[in-house]
């Protein structure tokens, strides 16, 4: 049995021209013989009567401390229940048939975090069952079921993590992640100058490429993804272009560089202490996340999000600690395999940002990626110059698939 799963955002979901556009995606697949599983979103966005931010807006602001996490769950949930009874609506008018599952039915079974649910398991049962009867099974985005019987939801971006489970669960040809961009750019479009669109990357280079500023995909969606070697398309509705994960397209670059991103809102710490695990160990203990970390001799950096800044500041002073603290910096990314073993990525860096003057405040690098602490002021303009330098003048070095 061929089976593919395909995932609408909410943004394509919103009228009935574009769901329109996502049910001739389902028909192709139906007319060729193969059997889909459909996952769907809430409609739209803020202030569209179904969306999650807008049914999250119901119960205000200071609901967290007020209304159970599993009663907002049980809120949050209705929005894919009727983006998936709708968009059925939409398959049974062109004859397709179908079924709706939600995520009790579909049996994703989540931990025990109600808002913030993690996926632990799935089962592709239900699926090979249903489609003995029907061509199509629409199933809700964003949600599961806890150990305890209760709904559960994913958090943002869950949607993409359903679509790509499900697609491990039954096996699936492939996982179509369907959105409102071009698939996974070399830079982001808004600050790059003419960015491109990634035709296929490794699921490790999507991986860090999502973990490090891009929204696209959801990093848990590609790591489902490569657990069980399933192919994943990332693009928009019209389906005209998009970036394919885990596998190599026609035409495969060598380019060293695949992407420059960067996040924000961010502050580096400073601290001169020899027992620098203790001051790991402090903040470790206070629930605060930290990243980029360089260990001295005689001094620690690390990052954390800018909103920590005073709290974290508290806790290392009432320890004996006396923390620097540099706000308002960026975390720049350089991600692709290529960079592996490749002299002179480090010396264009930094040659490349010393002729805009900007100075960089800390770094790291794995075997995929390079990172670069520098002044909020100036990630855009690195950005632009570091893609400029890696991506847009860099030569395409490119060969047939064998």
């Amino acid at each position: 049995m061929s089976i593919i799963v395909q995932k609408f955002g909410g943004s394509s979901l919103t009228t009935t021209s574009l769901r329109q556009q996502a049910v001739t995606h389902v028909k192709k697949a139906v007319d060729k013989g193969t059997k889909s599983i459909v996952v769907v979103s809430a409609q739209g966005r803020l202030g569209d009567p179904y969306a999650t931010d807008t049914l999250l807006s119901l119960i205000g602001k200071g609901s967290k401390n007020e209304l159970p996490d599993e009663q907002q769950a049980l809120l949050l949930s209705c929005g894919e229940v009727i983006s998936a009874v709708v968009f059925s609506h939409e398959l049974s008018k062109v004859g397709i048939s179908c079924k709706v599952m939600t995520g009790r039915e579909a049996q994703i079974i989540t931990d025990d975090e109600c808002r913030m649910a993690t996926i632990q398991r799935v089962n592709g049962k239900p699926f090979f069952e249903a489609f003995k009867e029907v061509d199509v099974v629409v199933v809700t985005g964003f949600q599961g079921i806890t150990h305890q019987g209760k709904v559960s939801t994913l958090g943002r971006g869950g949607s993409d993590t359903t679509a790509s489970a499900l697609a491990c669960s039954v096996e699936a040809d492939a996982v179509y992640i369907y959105t409102d961009v071009e698939g996974v750019m070399s830079g982001d479009p808004t600050i790059v100058d003419t960015p491109t669109t990634l035709e296929s990357i490794s699921y490790d280079e999507a991986s860090h490429i999502a973990y490090q500023g891009a929204k696209v995909i959801h990093p848990n969606a590609v790591e489902w993804a490569k657990r069980y070697k399933v192919p994943m398309w990332i693009g928009p509705l019209t389906g005209e272009i998009g970036t394919w994960v885990g596998i190599q397209t026609e035409h495969q670059t060598n380019r060293a560089i695949q992407s420059i991103s960067a996040i924000k809102n961010l502050a580096q710490i400073r601290v001169s202490a020899l027992d620098y695990d203790r001051i790991f160990q402090i903040v470790a203990e206070q629930g605060i996340s930290i990243d980029l970390i360089s260990i001295h001799p005689n001094e620690v950096r690390f990052t954390i999000e800018e909103k920590d800044i005073n709290f974290v500041r508290s806790v290392l002073e009432g320890k004996g600690f006396r923390p620097e603290i540099i706000s308002h910096v960026a975390k720049i990314a350089l991600i692709g395999e290529g960079m592996k073993g490749k002299p002179g990525i480090t010396s264009t860096i930094v040659t490349t940002l010393a002729r805009e003057k900007i100075r960089i405040l800390q770094t790291a690098d794995s075997h995929m990626t390079f990172w670069i602490l520098v002044d909020e002021r100036y990630a855009d303009e690195a950005q632009r110059r570091l893609h400029e330098q890696f991506i847009s003048k860099a030569p395409l070095i490119l060969s047939l698939q064998e």
